[in-house]
């Protein structure tokens, strides 16, 4: 139970918050728990529990990125190609992608769960943890605070203003969304809400210290690095497009075509997952998304059949410290070795395979509002 209550937490801040700094927050309180139960019985079964508890914060950190479009920078990246590769292709939405991203989430999230419990035997360790030490923990934080509340109301806006900002098709009818009855709405984006809510914090005055809730030395330790990053990977799509080597590799591609279309995914996802375990999954999601679609154009199939498993993927490497960035926090902590990741990380890296197959063949039409095998007109017009 408090295994899963960390996942989970760990798991919904990932949603909104980069799952590197959610890791960041997490280890501290995962380390602090693990103390206290080391003290209260210093046997193997302490450690074997805290090296679950430290891998399903990781875990649950990089599962619950699945869900939304800014929870991890592979999901952004994937938007940024398809409008760049296929100009003419319908916009991913926060919400439609969430219809896809969140039952993934959890199922994905529920498989690391029962993995953990099952490889680390915790059900073993009834009486391991006082529950009063969690209760005394809580009373020491007190009430929120004004800026807590002023962040929390503005986190909520947010969410809500992402999740609404763009009209959803439910079965026979569409809701539609808010920016669709402004004038100029087809101006605003995603970017724009975030920008937006950024600003508002900037404006509101704190009462615990002079100045406001956030201020310019707070947001210059932000990792603006990243935006260098993203600005390459755009920079290699629109040279895969304007040389003609998407065009080129679809050519030399053709011949998956005889591959049956679940087949040809899981072994997108396989591939993806497993050389995401030696390089960062930004770059390989940057390098691996313009070849994909390049790939299902010249084999007839829609783009997103291939590309959206390999974002997907891209964030579900958990075998191995340099994987991502919430492995690498936790082997930090030299509480984990390598041996420990491995074994519950190759488990879930073909569960992640099958899981995100699954998910995509299914919901894909449903998130995306097309059919996923076949080609659509915006991808057939970009091969042209």
């Amino acid at each position: 139970g408090v295994l899963l209550g960390f996942m989970v937490a760990a798991a919904f801040l990932s949603m909104w918050v980069s799952n590197t700094a959610t890791t960041m927050m997490m280890v501290p309180i995962c380390v602090a728990v693990i103390r206290r139960v080391e003290k209260h019985d210093p046997g193997p079964a302490a450690r074997r529990f805290g090296v679950a508890l430290l891998l399903g914060t990781a875990y649950g950190a990089s599962t619950g990125g699945l869900a939304t479009l800014i929870g991890t920078p592979p999901n952004p990246l994937f938007v940024s190609n398809l409008s760049l590769l296929f100009p003419e292709a319908p916009e991913i939405s926060f919400a439609s992608w969430m219809v896809l991203g969140l039952p993934l989430s959890v199922l994905m999230l529920l498989t690391s769960w029962l993995v953990l419990t099952l490889i680390f035997r915790l059900k073993e360790m009834r009486g391991l943890i006082d529950r009063t030490v969690f209760a005394a923990e809580r009373a020491k934080l007190g009430p929120m605070s004004w800026e807590e509340k002023v962040v929390l109301a503005d986190f909520v806006s947010l969410a809500v203003l992402w999740l609404t900002r763009g009209g959803l098709d439910v079965g026979w009818m569409r809701l539609p969304g808010w920016s669709e009855i402004l004038p100029h709405g087809h101006m605003i984006d995603d970017g724009t809400v975030a920008i937006v809510a950024a600003v508002v914090l900037f404006m509101i005055p704190s009462r615990s210290r002079p100045g406001r809730v956030m201020d310019w030395p707070t947001a210059r330790w932000l990792p603006w690095g990243i935006v260098l990053l993203f600005g390459g990977g755009f920079a290699l799509a629109k040279g895969f497009v304007t040389s003609e080597l998407t065009v080129w590799l679809g050519e030399r591609l053709a011949g998956l075509s005889s591959l049956p279309p679940l087949l040809l995914v899981v072994c997108v996802c396989l591939l993806i997952t497993f050389v995401t375990e030696l390089t960062s999954n930004t770059a390989t999601t940057q390098m691996a998304l313009p070849v994909l679609a390049a790939v299902s154009v010249g084999i007839g199939v829609n783009p997103l059949l291939l590309m959206v498993p390999a974002t997907l993927s891209a964030s579900c490497a958990f075998m191995l410290p340099v994987a991502t960035p919430p492995n690498a926090i936790i082997f930090g902590t030299e509480r984990v070795r390598v041996a420990d990741m491995a074994r519950a990380g190759l488990l879930l890296n073909l569960a992640g395979a099958v899981l995100i197959t699954l998910c995509v063949y299914f919901l894909g039409e449903a998130a995306f509002g097309c059919d996923m095998t076949a080609m659509p007109d915006w991808a057939a017009a970009a091969g042209r």
